[in-house]
């Protein structure tokens, strides 16, 4: 079964509650606050002492939804219906799981059996029971990728004739509304605001007013609502995740970082333990990111996605021994899964650490194998145009630099520049001038590379029309205007005026060639051809370059 965690979907107030859980309820904050270890023993415990409560199976049923252990979630709820066969929660239960992986037809037969045994007067189910199931078949239609809205107002609809001073009601309402309206906050937000009417403290009706503030990207208000929650109760553990989440969307990774602490502070297990640490390598901080998942780790060393994140953590801080490391226990472990678990990424990866050992070919095949598990995947075409490059294949660089532009949603300047030299070095100099064109805006040098590659495709080196002049022209005005810029570009400088020389001199304007070897000669004094020229020229020596203007301004 596929693991999908739903935060914040249960249907009480969240708390912290320390120490073992004396009773369900106890037990049930826990799961609400995400205490999903701490919730599974309390209710073991119980359930030990009560093997004919429904209500128990239920709620340990709901511990390992929430968690995501579905096939757990399954087994409980099961004997939840065999123990308690006319207790409505559990084969609610059963229909929320069967939802979640898309078997609509036995979701709607145990939601069936679940109304059946409310609707039966015999069964004599208890008011907040019946509202209850109602409520969770409602979530299990809001909360999944896949929502059935109509079925889920069915089911809210008999739970408010039920009960309507329930804030829980109000949650669910607000959820069906924020799903049908979309951008439209209005009735979302005025059901959240009802179930704060009748408890101002709901914590729950506070997150999802963060929530569905952050869904429209107002970023400050859902963060006000975030923090309100937390003031209200400073241990509710989902508030700091989601104020993680917002602060990491914004870029503000060290609060971020501090905010998943808090979280982590408050649900000291394992899992959230690992949740942190790869949070903390989402946020780039790499040498803290190696730091607490070195620290998580052991404690599920079976955990095959806590490899994956210190083999790139350690390649991006350029500790190949230990990115190899990491990066071939993650392979060995997904492999023996059947490998589905191995991402286009995780080849690429080994792509670099191969290619930082010096192990190219080796370097390429994983490349080639990240494309192919993920076409889109730009950075790789990249990845392999700099290795074709190193090895002077520059058709195969030049063609991967080629795809990884077409593939990018925005293509950047420095991938045309790269596709220019390699096409230059392929010999394809009109394509070469062509991507040129596109960097030459940012890179002044690509203007030295467009007269280069124009020069190439003179027809008669001889008697040249001067189809490189205005580009370098171009490149020396771009860069004269810095003293650091001439010092950086003077090798390309000191061609471009060669080029203007030669190309003067055989059109016979030796007042400009003169002017241009000139040039040259500023810039390098020893150059060899610029100094031969104007000794070996009577024409160059007899004119004059004051009235040459070289460079039009």
């Amino acid at each position: 079964m596929k693991k999908t965690i739903l935060f914040a979907t249960a249907l009480l107030v969240l708390f912290n509650v320390p120490g073992q859980a004396q009773t369900k309820e106890d037990a049930v904050k826990k799961t609400l606050n995400e205490r999903y270890e701490s919730a599974e023993s309390d209710l073991n415990s119980l359930l030990s002492k009560e093997s004919a409560n429904g209500d128990l199976y239920a709620a340990a049923g709901d511990n390992y939804l929430y968690w995501g252990e579905f096939d757990k979630a399954n087994a409980l709820f099961k004997k939840g219906t065999e123990a308690a066969p006319t207790n409505p929660l559990n084969f609610a239960g059963l229909g929320r799981l069967a939802w979640l992986n898309g078997d609509a037809t036995t979701a709607t037969n145990r939601f069936n059996e679940a109304v059946a045994i409310i609707t039966n007067k015999k069964n004599k189910v208890d008011k907040a029971v019946q509202q209850m199931a109602y409520l969770k078949m409602a979530e299990a239609y809001l909360q999944t990728d896949k929502k059935n809205l109509e079925g889920a107002i069915a089911f809210i609809t008999p739970a408010q004739a039920i009960n309507d001073k329930n804030p829980e009601l109000y949650i669910q309402l607000g959820d069906y509304y924020r799903e049908r309206d979309g951008i439209d906050l209005s009735n979302a937000l005025g059901q959240y605001n009802k179930a704060l009417e009748l408890d101002p403290k709901y914590t729950r009706a506070l997150l999802r007013k963060g929530v569905l503030y952050v869904n429209v990207k107002n970023y400050n208000e859902g963060l006000r609502y975030y923090n309100e929650a937390i003031v209200q109760d400073p241990n509710f553990a989902p508030a700091y995740r989601e104020k993680a989440e917002l602060l990491y969307l914004a870029g503000q990774y060290k609060s971020a970082i501090e905010s998943y602490g808090k979280y982590l502070e408050l649900n000291q297990n394992c899992r959230v333990q690992q949740r942190y640490a790869s949070f903390i390598f989402l946020t780039k901080d790499y040498e803290k990111a190696i730091e607490e998942l070195e620290k998580a780790q052991p404690c599920d060393p079976d955990n095959l996605y806590m490899f994956r994140l210190l083999g790139y953590a350690y390649t991006e801080v350029g500790n190949i021994e230990k990115g190899t490391e990491n990066m071939d226990k993650f392979f060995e472990k997904a492999t023996a899964k059947g490998s589905p678990e191995i991402l286009g990424n995780d080849y690429a990866y080994k792509g670099k650490l191969l290619q930082k050992a010096g192990q190219d070919s080796l370097a390429i095949e994983m490349l080639k194998l990240a494309i192919e598990k993920d076409p889109e995947f730009v950075e790789g075409y990249g990845e392999l145009a700099t290795i074709y490059g190193k090895q002077k294949k520059y058709d195969l660089a030049a063609d991967n630099y080629q795809k990884k532009i077409e593939k990018s949603e925005k293509p950047d300047e420095l991938d045309y520049y790269y596709l220019g030299q390699y096409r230059y070095y392929n010999k394809q100099y009109a394509e070469a001038d062509a991507a040129f064109a596109n960097a030459a805006a940012k890179y002044p040098d690509a203007n030295f590379w467009r007269g280069r590659s124009q020069n190439k495709l003179e027809v008669n080196a001889d008697a040249p029309v001067g189809l490189a002049k205005p580009y370098h022209e171009a490149f020396i005005k771009q860069v004269s205007v810095d003293p650091k810029y001439i010092e950086t570009y003077k090798k390309s400088l000191v061609e471009a005026y060669s080029y203007l020389g030669l190309l003067y001199g055989k059109q016979g304007n030796f007042s400009c060639s003169k002017a241009a070897w000139l040039k040259v000669i500023e810039l390098d004094p020893t150059n060899k051809v610029a100094n031969d020229v104007m000794t070996a020229d009577k024409n160059l020596q007899a004119a004059s370059e004051v009235g040459c203007v070289l460079i039009a301004e």
